[in-house]
């Protein structure tokens, strides 16, 4: 595998990210029993009777780091068949272990299912390793269009971090300004609303003002020339993560309410308003204002505007953080490329 990081660098990784997980699966390591009373059950008990997409989720995707980073650090030239051999040994322990740690912690669950689970992301991560040279290959291309569309200084950079940010938030399923107000609105997908009273406009609304808020912002990250075929492509991105993760998140049947009538008409009346030429010429201003707006509403109807109710150990709870945080940190970024270009101006 070409590209690869230092030996000693990535088992700094890996360790870091283990300690991640053991801190996720045993919070809050509180009222330990004791150890008489573990027993393993748990290995041979029948498959809970809800099975969760978000749990299915979560356990793939917290164990696929893992099974990548293990798998590269193994992986020899000659042995990469049995580098995901031990990488599926070392990772299915992990996981058994945690489980198995978690019987004895009075607000955790231990399961098979998260084993099985929890291993196959593993696979998944090793199996991913294999192609790390084109991940490092794609990886450079993606600088290269960075560099193309985009400012080259950090506030730049900063933001594209956000933007990022912004993407793993759409795993939380509600609109950022709405997080913790907003109701998740369920529908079926081949089932449009057949009366006005249907429609409901508050996650119009929300949607209306997050995509129009990211799309200020992103705008403001261009270089010359790349504002109509980038607010297009963003917008088509954010289409499909909302897609992707209802689709991750949500059993197929209510998915029509996340990608609903609402959420379309919020996406066209955002493009329409950015592309304005008023708009685009007072793009930071617009994004000020927009983001402002927001953090008024969520201060407003928001019980908690800065810290959700929900745990932050699993991929939507932690997600509703982060788009709870995302309209400050946004602003707070604008702001500062606000008074820098201000104080770069003639007549500051």
């Amino acid at each position: 595998m070409t590209g690869r990081p230092r030996a000693s660098t990535l088992a700094t990784l890996l360790l870091l990210y283990i300690g991640i997980m053991l801190l996720g699966s045993l919070y809050p390591f509180a009222g330990w029993r004791s150890l008489a009373d573990w027993n393993a059950d748990f290995l041979s008990a029948p498959l809970p009777k809800y099975i969760t997409r978000t749990d299915v989720t979560t356990n793939l995707l917290v164990y696929l780091p893992l099974g990548y980073g293990l798998a590269l650090l193994l992986s020899r030239p000659r042995g990469r068949n049995l580098a995901i051999l031990a990488t599926m040994v070392l990772g299915c322990g992990l996981s058994l272990g945690l489980e198995s740690l978690q019987v004895l912690l009075p607000r955790r669950i231990a399961s098979n299912l998260d084993i099985f689970l929890n291993g196959l992301g593993v696979l998944a991560g090793a199996l991913l390793s294999l192609h790390h040279s084109r991940w490092l290959r794609a990886a450079r291309r993606l600088r290269r269009w960075r560099h193309d569309w985009f400012q080259a200084d950090r506030v730049a950079s900063i933001g594209l971090v956000l933007l990022a940010l912004w993407a793993f938030s759409q795993l939380a399923l509600l609109p950022f300004p709405g997080t913790g107000w907003l109701e998740l609105h369920l529908r079926p997908v081949d089932t449009p609303p057949e009366r006005l009273d249907q429609i409901k406009p508050a996650w119009l609304l929300a949607v209306l003002f997050e995509m129009a808020a990211v799309g200020a912002f992103m705008t403001c990250l261009l270089r010359p020339g790349r504002y109509a075929s980038a607010l297009l492509l963003l917008f088509v991105s954010a289409f499909a993560l909302k897609l992707l993760a209802a689709t991750l998140l949500l059993k197929l049947r209510v998915v029509g309410g996340v990608l609903s009538l609402e959420t379309i008409i919020a996406f066209a009346l955002a493009l329409w308003f950015l592309l304005l030429p008023s708009v685009s010429r007072h793009r930071r201003g617009v994004a000020l204002l927009l983001l402002g707006i927001i953090l008024l509403a969520r201060l407003a109807l928001v019980e908690s505007p800065l810290w959700p109710d929900k745990s932050a150990l699993n991929l939507v709870g932690l997600a509703s953080h982060v788009a709870a945080l995302w309209p400050w940190l946004a602003l707070a970024l604008c702001s500062a490329a606000w008074f820098r270009v201000r104080a770069r101006s003639p007549g500051a």
